[in-house]
């Protein structure tokens, strides 16, 4: 038979030479150096024999080193006598046999090599010894040629086949080669079936499990232990415990091997109670328990998150005689813990675990990283990597690398990620995709590019997981345009998306606000009959959503069969993110009917429809949920509660769970900076920003924003050019675009415009819409509508549709007399097409939420009302109050402007709310639209004669009225 592949000998022109200096060990092998038939021993005996003392390093029981044995295989090829082939192929075969053992892979290929050359007839039996060679060296390419070429296989060619394609994990192959062996007439061996069952364990491919199963028992194949466990090993993988139990029971003697198999099958189910009745029957048959049984017992414990009972047996374990916990017994309490989000205690246990002398193994290192990979911990994740280093088989350890690179790029480290990538010497496709997804995930849109490139130049083509690891690390990155140019790649090279990459691609659409796309492959997912599983459905909604379409976003959820925590999160974040605060409520009261578990980020998603309805009472009341439920755990929860309290007029209760926090981070001073700013507290803001500093922490960019709001709105102007310098001065940042804007707030707010122009003349970039519109509203402070026209003109360019930098133009137009010019802003909403949202107020009493718009008097009690405002204008006039009618935007006569300033929505909700409450309540107010100067007065009055704290949020900030005064001190 004549081979036709090229061996590495010859690709690579190796030369024939020993490798390390090993004593040649005779290792039992079931080929026996079988001689092929056509030999004739009588010849070849004598000849043979020295041959082979020769070739296996034996002569008279002694051994001789690794490299003598090589120097006369060498030695060999180069006498050898061509004319007699039996000779030749008995010695070529005896050689391969020891370059496999002895691992000199190098020699076996310029064998093949000289084969060629030579022209040997490559038999069966020599076929067998090559392919060997390559599949001991994972040449996978070049032994299946070998193979394919071979005119005859016998079953230990089919068995070296196999454990390659099954070794690598290409268990669909393996299969195959199983049906083309069976098709051949070759009857497969107790080294095959376990090879095979193994395959459809992983696939969990029960028909053709029991269709190997079923050949087995018609060819009359009992199969030794190792089968049998194979087989009842499948049964379990398949998930038919019912099967695997009769076959287990039918199995005449079963060693230790068969019961822990049982054993694991029960505890990998979460079946621990009959894991340990079949414990306690493996005793009662006299087979005592070993180190596995009890491995399987605390693994099966950990992964369901019996911890305490996990430990139990853990400490059993350490009290037995004849072993101890060892690698595997500790690695199952890390992963069980990390599995379960219980990250911090995987490390406590992996360090009592090194403390103890135990020596982790790659599967413990690669569960220790992925915690740290978790909780962030850079600092312990370097020191594991440290460990790593002083032990040559972990550093060395592909899983390992993979999991550093992976660790170091989610830590914000790509750089030292990059150089762990590059010293990992075998890389393989898990070590590409990590780095892949690290670039990612921290934006590094062109070296994401050209790793990729460098990828495919090395030979290895990229998988779903590859691309699924750009897509959506780019989109949690925030860059929707680039994960969607990636998805755009991967389709151009003709793979297929599943559902990782569709939730990631829909999440990019919904970022960059690309409904078409968006909707193209909501298209895809119909038409390919894709599950809207958790992941397909929830970015759906999330799509359509962030494109402004929340009722398809509705609709979606409406279609969704399956309903679980993930797709709740999503349907009531959307509704909280778009202003139905109500309808997010509605469904999380509903979700809770609807008995799905909720999580951390249900309440993160519902408490900002409580901050956005000034809702308290359902506020407090999903606190109180989280700590019965014990979900307080993340500081981002705690954050959450303090912004929802702040946003709901309760400061003092924001400011007390920010001083019970276990834990704080830069947000949580952050938030609390900003609610002391947003309620007018300015000095309160500076006090702890004072403290913050004190402690060492240092400031970032929001915390700046947020303070220098903080000094706006409390006019404190020498405060606010003190930390906008400090950013420069003292922490190298440079302000951007939203530090000048607060500036030009505060500056403006307090009448200094010609300053104010200055400053934004000088600033190192184009002002914005929020810079332009700060200018606006402190022109309508001042009554200034030449400047205030001036402005505007530049917001008419940048917000051509925005309502309220036209409403307030005409408004500060008529404030000054000038009715036409007012008129003329009006009409040009018109042509343009631009809508004014009426004025609304809205007012939370008895669990109820009761809205009011300006002139509507459909309320059911708008008599009572309407009594009530008359009483409270009569009693408020006697204590100084007099109607600004510098707020009526209307060219009519004092008394109707004076009785329209009754209607405005803020009054009425206030009415309202003074006779549906008890005496002494306070009232929350909020109004969609700034409060008018009239109704704040007003108010101010009204929080004095009726004795009430009234706290009213409009679209800029926080009014707290107290005994006639508010917080902002009439700076606003």
């Amino acid at each position: 038979m004549e081979i036709l592949t090229t061996p590495y000998g010859i690709k690579f022109n190796f030369a024939i030479q020993s490798e390390g200096t090993s004593p040649l060990h005779a290792l039992p092998t079931r080929n026996c150096f079988t001689v092929a038939s056509t030999c004739t021993k009588s010849q070849k005996f004598g000849k043979l024999t020295s041959a082979h003392q020769s070739v296996s390093g034996f002569s008279g029981g002694g051994s001789v080193p690794r490299n003598g044995v090589l120097e006369n295989a060498s030695m060999l090829l180069s006498s050898m006598d061509l004319t007699n082939p039996d000779e030749c192929t008995e010695l070529y075969a005896l050689i391969l046999q020891n370059c496999r053992k002895l691992n000199n892979l190098r020699l076996g290929f310029q064998v093949h090599a000289q084969l060629i050359v030579n022209g040997v007839e490559v038999c069966e039996f020599l076929g067998s010894r090559l392919l060997e060679v390559y599949c001991k060296a994972g040449c996978v390419e070049d032994a299946r040629r070998v193979f394919d070429k071979m005119s005859e296989r016998n079953v230990f060619s089919w068995t070296a086949i196999m454990d390659v394609y099954c070794g690598l994990g290409d268990y669909e192959e393996t299969i195959k080669l199983f049906y083309l062996m069976v098709d051949e007439g070759v009857r497969p061996d107790h080294f095959v079936f376990p090879k095979v069952f193994k395959a459809c364990s992983e696939l969990k491919n029960f028909r053709v499990g029991k269709d190997v199963y079923d050949y087995m028992l018609n060819i009359g194949f009992e199969g030794n232990s190792c089968v049998k466990g194979s087989v009842l090993d499948m049964f379990i993988k398949c998930g038919r415990m019912d099967i695997a139990r009769h076959f287990f029971e039918k199995i005449e003697f079963k060693d230790v091997f068969i019961w822990n198999i049982m054993v694991s099958g029960y505890a990998s189910k979460g079946e621990l109670k009959k894991a340990l009745r079949c414990v306690k029957d493996m005793k009662r048959e006299g087979v005592n328990p070993d180190q596995v049984t009890w491995n399987s017992i605390i693994s099966g414990y950990a992964q369901s998150g019996q911890f305490e009972e996990a430990s139990k047996y853990f400490l059993e374990m350490g009290g037995l005689e004849d072993f101890k916990p060892n690698v595997v017994s500790w690695t199952a309490l890390i992963a069980g813990s990390v599995q379960h989000g219980y990250d911090s205690e995987a490390l406590s246990v992996f360090r009592k675990m090194v403390r103890q002398g135990v020596k982790p193994n790659s599967i413990t290192i690669v569960t220790a990283v992925s915690a740290c990979t978790n909780l962030s911990l850079l600092r312990q994740g370097r020191e594991i990597h440290g460990y790593c280093i002083k032990v040559e088989e972990l550093d060395s350890d592909s899983l390992v690398g993979n999991s550093l690179v992976d660790f170091y790029a989610k830590c914000r480290s790509v750089k030292v990620a990059r150089q762990k990538f590059g010293m990992i010497k075998q890389k393989d496709l898990v070590s590409w995709n990590a780095m892949l997804a690290g670039y990612a995930l921290r934006g590094c849109h062109e070296e994401a590019t050209e790793l990729l490139s460098e990828m495919k130049f090395q030979g290895i083509e990229p998988d779903i997981i590859t691309w699924n690891g750009i897509v959506t690390g780019f989109t949690q990155y925030g860059d929707g345009k680039t994960a969607l140019e990636f998805f755009q790649m991967m389709h151009n090279m003709g793979m297929d998306p599943n559902a990782t990459t569709i939730s990631g691609a829909l999440a990019a659409c919904g970022q960059v606000r690309n409904l078409k796309l968006g909707k193209e492959i909501h298209g895809y997912v119909v038409r390919n009959h894709i599950e809207l599983s958790t992941g397909v459905g929830s970015a759906l909604i999330s799509m359509y959503s962030g494109c402004d379409s929340l009722e398809v976003a509705c609709s979606v959820f409406s279609q969704l069969l399956t309903r679980d925590v993930v797709v709740w999160n999503s349907i009531i974040s959307a509704c909280a993110q778009r202003g139905r605060s109500i309808n997010a409520l509605d469904l999380l009261r509903e979700m809770n009917l609807s008995n799905v578990e909720v999580d951390m980020v249900t309440m993160v998603s519902a408490l900002p429809a409580c901050s956005k309805l000034a809702a308290l009472r359902q506020g407090k009341e999903i606190h109180q949920f989280i700590i019965r439920r014990g979900l307080d755990t993340g500081t981002f929860i705690w954050n959450s509660l303090i912004d929802m309290y702040g946003r709901c007029g309760s400061i003092q209760k924001s400011r007390r769970i920010f001083d019970l926090m276990p834990q704080r981070d830069l947000v949580s001073w952050n938030v609390m900076i900003s609610v002391y700013g947003m309620h007018g507290f300015g000095m309160d803001a500076i006090n702890l920003f004072q403290y913050f500093r004190a402690i060492g922490l240092k400031p970032n960019y929001f915390t700046f924003t947020n303070l220098l709001s903080a000094c706006s709105h409390s006019g404190l102007i020498e405060e606010g050019w003190r930390y906008f310098k400090m950013m420069k001065t003292e922490y190298a940042m440079d302000p951007a675009m939203e530090q000048y804007a607060c500036m030009v707030d505060l500056m403006s707010r307090a009448g200094q415009f010609d300053e104010t122009l200055e400053f934004i003349e000088k600033m190192p970039f184009e002002p914005n819409a929020a810079l332009w519109g700060s200018l606006l509203g402190a022109c309508r402070i001042h009554c200034n509508p030449d400047l205030a026209e001036y402005a505007a003109g530049y917001l008419f360019e940048l917000e051509p549709q925005s309502s309220g930098n036209y409403i307030l133009l005409a408004n500060i137009y008529s404030a000054a007399g000038r009715w036409e010019d007012a008129a003329k802003i009006r009409c040009l909403m018109k042509e343009r097409g631009v809508t004014k949202p009426p004025g609304c107020s809205w007012i939370e009493v008895k669990r109820k939420f009761h809205s009011f718009i300006v002139g509507d008097n459909s309320h059911p009690i708008m008599e009572q009302i309407s009594a009530k405002m008359e009483r409270l204008y009569f009693d408020i006039k006697e204590i100084g109050y007099v109607p600004d009618t510098n707020f009526v935007l209307q060219d009519v006569d004092e008394s109707e402007k004076e009785f329209s300033l009754c209607g405005h929505s803020e009054k009425m909700a206030l009415a309202f709310g003074l006779i549906s409450t008890p005496a002494g309540t306070p009232l929350r107010i909020i109004k969609n639209l700034r409060v008018c100067g009239d109704c704040h007065s007003a108010t101010k009055f009204i929080s004095k004669v009726e004795k009430r704290d009234i706290i009213m949020r409009d679209n800029y900030r926080f009014h707290h009225f107290i005994d006639g005064v508010c917080s902002c001190g009439d700076y606003w």
